[in-house]
């Protein structure tokens, strides 16, 4: 190849790229209709003309693009959507709207201001984690997540499922209005916000309103569990807190047997948390408590499954939890899992405040555990949280509700 046509191919590449940078085309573009004959589609979705030539939509680079100022033209090529390939008629084109005609289909486009964006929703007082309230319709739970600078999740989850979809979100503080941007039913697309506070927002879609709770400040707090397996044994692979057993409150089954002889149920709240947001489902659990001085027998109903005998899930036992007084569980109503103290704790539940033993735990499965044993109460913990990491993962929390004697 001779050296002159070399230079000719290099500058006209260099051309395609000035022509972006320079465009006034070139930043993000919602599109907010397109026209065929009588037909209007209002898709409201989110392009970008990159400055380096290249077209990203929904986070993906779906083509490359040119502009052609001479002959107002907007050149597109895609390999991937034929909606992005093709020469388009620019019909008007200026700081707020960009407007071209493609084959048989006109195009509206709006410019993003994406640091006024980002600037109006940080201030809207929406971040954070909203959940669906009253919808009579639905048997689950809905949350609806505010990121910044401008991405929202909306996470539904049902006994047995969970999915998540997202998108973009802009709020107007002008109209008032909170366009969400992605395949979202019900409140996707242009919202305007009847209501809008510190704890709940209402907006209306289509003549239907739909109400959410802020849920950032539930009761409940997040403490992720960062400590893992291999922290509980050393370079040699051998355990490293076989005489944590002297520190624990409950070594004595007997002693067990006779602190419980009086209780009959054991009532927990339960929390998971929904995966993707800040909002948990809580539920109450009951243990029934069964001993036999005379028998020396301890059961307590194993309930941290999320589950108790009185909602067990369709084709579920409950398994039986009866203590071996041979063979002595240390974390007993629980399964006995390698374990370490990391301290002592006064903690305060809906039941009372008790001191307490605080147990670091890692179980066979990846679970990781935090245990509030109460020091004078063998048998009963005060708090309870479960964590598991990863794509099955879940983060529970169990915390005693009240102490039922027979008295």
């Amino acid at each position: 190849m001779k050296k002159a046509t070399i230079i000719l191919i290099v500058l006209l590449s260099l051309i395609k790229v000035t022509n972006a940078q320079d465009s006034k085309i070139s930043g993000s573009w919602l599109v907010t209709k397109i026209v065929v004959g009588d037909q209007i589609d209002e898709p409201l979705f989110v392009i970008d003309y990159s400055a380096d030539g290249s077209i990203i939509t929904q986070g993906i680079e779906v083509g490359s693009w040119s502009h052609n100022q001479k002959e107002e033209k907007l050149i597109m090529s895609s390999d991937m959507d034929k909606d992005f390939g093709g020469d388009c008629e620019i019909i008007s084109l200026n700081q707020k709207e960009l407007n071209f005609e493609k084959g048989d289909q006109k195009w509206f486009l709006s410019r993003l201001n994406m640091s006024e964006i980002a600037k109006t929703n940080s201030e809207s007082g929406l971040i954070g984690s909203w959940e669906f309230a009253d919808d009579a319709n639905y048997e689950g739970t809905k949350v609806l997540n505010f990121e910044a600078p401008d991405s929202f999740t909306l996470v539904e989850k049902q006994e047995g499922m969970q999915s998540q979809t997202g998108g973009m979100w802009i709020f107007n503080p002008k109209e008032q209005s909170l366009l969400l941007i992605g395949r979202i039913d019900q409140i996707g697309g242009k919202n305007k916000i009847l209501t809008i506070s510190k704890t709940k927002l209402v907006l209306e879609n289509a003549g239907s309103e739909t109400a959410m709770r802020k849920s950032d400040d539930n009761s409940q707090k997040i403490e992720r569990l960062n400590f893992t397996e291999d922290n509980f044994f050393d370079e040699n692979g051998d355990y490293k807190y076989d005489s944590e057993e002297g520190k624990l409150p409950w070594t004595d089954p007997f002693e067990m047997l006779m602190s419980l002889v009086n209780t009959s149920q054991l009532e927990y709240n339960f929390s998971a948390l929904v995966e993707g947001t800040k909002v948990f489902e809580t539920k109450k659990l009951t243990a029934d408590v069964k001993t036999d001085k005379d028998e020396q027998s301890v059961s307590i109903d194993f309930i941290f499954y999320g589950y108790d005998r009185y909602n067990l899930p369709d084709e579920t036992e409950l398994p039986p939890n009866v203590l071996d007084f041979n063979y002595y569980n240390r974390l007993y109503p629980l399964k006995e899992n390698s374990f370490r103290v990391a301290g002592q704790e006064k903690l305060t539940t809906p039941s009372g405040t008790f001191d307490c033993t605080v147990i670091e735990s890692v179980g066979t499965s990846e679970e990781k555990y935090k245990l509030w044993m109460i020091n004078d109460k063998p048998g009963i913990y005060a708090k309870i949280i479960e964590d598991k990491e990863g794509m099955f993962g879940h983060y529970y929390i169990y915390e005693l509700k009240n102490i039922i004697t027979n008295n």
